[in-house]
């Protein structure tokens, strides 16, 4: 994982890339599920969906409120997930809250039937520098662990390669 911070700036950039062995269709279902973060995300507590619509075929737009934390501080905010199905790519963008500024890309990259280069990339900056001083510890955490705990979650709902990519070829 690489992480860069600008001089004199609270902006923090974040990417990784990791090949895992689930096809991509159940890789991205998985990530647009927001509202299962709470259950497997790192420091996410709750997220509340505020609107789920399709703009267009294979364009999905959830809009959500999420919560993440460490011990008794929080950070509430709401963000806009774009999910495009044929560019393989799920865009977020934070909408409110103490973040001035916050994009986060997931792109799935098949490699072939059974393997995918997931690749997130995140960059974030909050309005307040003595709230970015405390709470950017809870969202490097959160982000500098995502890959892995979206691997766990995979492998917790697809044993043994029963993805249901899987099911559905075998089917």
């Amino acid at each position: 994982m690489e992480v860069t911070t600008r001089p004199g700036s609270v902006m923090t950039s974040m990417q990784t890339t990791k090949l895992v062995g689930y096809p991509w269709s159940d890789l991205f279902n998985l990530v647009l599920d927001v509202k299962s973060y709470p259950e497997f995300v790192p420091r996410c507590r709750k997220v509340r969906v505020l609107s789920h619509r399709t703009t267009e075929p294979g364009v999905t737009i959830i809009v959500s409120r999420m919560t993440v934390g460490f011990s008794v501080f929080e950070v509430s905010y709401a963000n806009r997930t774009t999910a495009d199905t044929a560019g393989r790519r799920i865009r977020i963008e934070a909408l409110d809250g103490p973040l001035r500024f916050l994009k986060a890309v997931w792109r799935f990259e098949p490699r072939d039937e059974d393997h995918t280069q997931l690749h997130f990339s995140v960059n974030y900056e909050f309005s307040n520098p003595v709230l970015a001083a405390v709470a950017s510890r809870v969202l490097d955490a959160m982000f500098g662990e995502i890959l892995n705990a979206f691997e766990r979650r995979a492998a917790h709902l697809f044993p043994d390669g029963n993805s249901a990519g899987a099911a559905h070829r075998r089917g």
